[in-house]
């Protein structure tokens, strides 16, 4: 993932991570390639009730283990927490009402100089 993401962000492109990475060791090599090549982070995080979880969880053919995702559920507040120290500069929560009604636009940004 990491090759493929370094080779995105050489030739410029719009490069998404689909990954949990709910420590900060585990986001740092992506964000040291985002600044290596002056791209900004974004994060976006899904703030779904642990309660929630179990029950998607339980209706899956690969079941997650459960502890497994009480441990995840316990990291996303600290992640939540730390994500602006870390450089990303926008941080999108979505919850269990809104996971399936936001979209995204994607395009150039243009900065305007005021005079």
């Amino acid at each position: 993932m990491h090759f493929i993401i370094h080779q995105r962000l050489r030739l410029r492109r719009l490069t998404v991570a689909d990954a949990t990475h709910l420590r900060a060791i585990d986001r740092r090599p992506l964000v040291d390639l985002a600044r290596c090549f002056r791209f900004g982070l974004i994060a976006i995080l899904f703030d779904i009730p642990l309660d929630l979880c179990l029950a998607r969880n339980a209706r899956r053919s690969r079941i997650v283990p459960e502890d497994a995702l009480i441990d995840q559920h316990r990291l996303l507040e600290r992640t939540s927490r730390s994500l602006a120290r870390e450089g990303f500069g926008q941080v999108f929560v979505l919850d269990e009402l809104t996971q399936n009604e936001v979209s995204f636009t994607i395009g150039r940004r243009i900065n305007r100089l005021q005079r």
